[in-house]
């Protein structure tokens, strides 16, 4: 019998894909999302979990700390998407950004994906 990896090489892409549209993602013109917006938006992290099934139909999954520490991991969407970006051998890095006014300052993190 195959293994997930060969047996379903286009579904898994597309799992990815669909994850990347979620995000608001183009990998040639917009290739990165602020870790900040995602935690605020529960609607967007919801349709990354519904994406779930399919998540663990095509990906070898019983490792990844998203599942075997469930209710201990922080940010469950950021470790699919991290697991998923390995797989399939795109980068996934961060930077933080700082933004100084007079009035405030605000500390974030940007991430990047490229293939």
């Amino acid at each position: 019998m195959p293994k997930k990896v060969e047996q379903y090489k286009e579904e898994r892409q597309d799992v990815f894909n669909k994850m990347l549209k979620i995000l608001n993602i183009d990998l040639v013109n917009n290739n990165m999302f602020s870790l900040h917006r995602i935690d605020e938006n529960t609607e967007i992290q919801n349709k990354i979990y519904e994406l779930e099934p399919e998540i663990k139909k095509y990906f070898i999954h019983s490792n990844w700390t998203c599942y075997k520490k469930k209710d201990t991991c922080k940010r469950r969407w950021l470790s699919l998407l991290k697991y998923l970006a390995k797989d399939l051998n795109y980068k996934l890095s961060s930077s933080n950004i700082v933004s100084k006014s007079n009035i405030y300052s605000q500390n974030g993190t940007i991430y990047f994906i490229s293939i």
